[in-house]
């Protein structure tokens, strides 16, 4: 549920002008705005408490399509602390493609549609990674 609803919080960026070159900083604006939503989509869920950002910032670079640009490296096999994030990576990016795609308010809408309705509302993602998929959603987008 991490991955999806930052995903969200990373499209209300680009909407809100918060973020308008392909360089998101792990900045208090995007961690309001992922805890907020956050609370909304885990009011149902078997979540008791939302998961911290760095968790979803650090692991959606396993979905192909988020790269972070780092100052250090870590070590592997661990999820670095928020502080570790603020003081060791520079920004995340997405792909040049999915950038490009976010920069048109349609299809900006389209994703987060998609998001909402299949990885957050949907019973299916229960027992699922629910952020499985994203990079192939955002391929389809780019080739429709």
């Amino acid at each position: 549920m991490a991955k999806p609803v930052l995903m969200l919080a990373l499209i209300d960026g680009v909407e809100s002008g918060e973020f308008t070159a392909n360089r998101f900083t792990l900045n208090d604006w995007l961690e309001e705005r992922y805890l907020a939503l956050m609370k909304q989509y885990t009011r149902n869920s078997q979540f008791d408490k939302p998961a911290d950002i760095s968790n979803p910032f650090w692991h959606l670079q396993s979905d192909g399509f988020w790269h972070l640009i780092q100052k250090t490296t870590a070590a592997e096999g661990t999820t670095p602390t928020k502080k570790w994030l603020k003081e060791n990576v520079s920004y995340g990016h997405f792909d040049d493609d999915l950038w490009v795609l976010l920069q048109n308010k349609v299809w900006r809408q389209k994703l987060r549609d998609f998001i909402v309705e299949h990885k957050l509302t949907d019973d299916s993602w229960l027992g699922k990674i629910a952020a499985e998929g994203l990079g192939a959603i955002a391929a389809l987008l780019l080739a429709a």
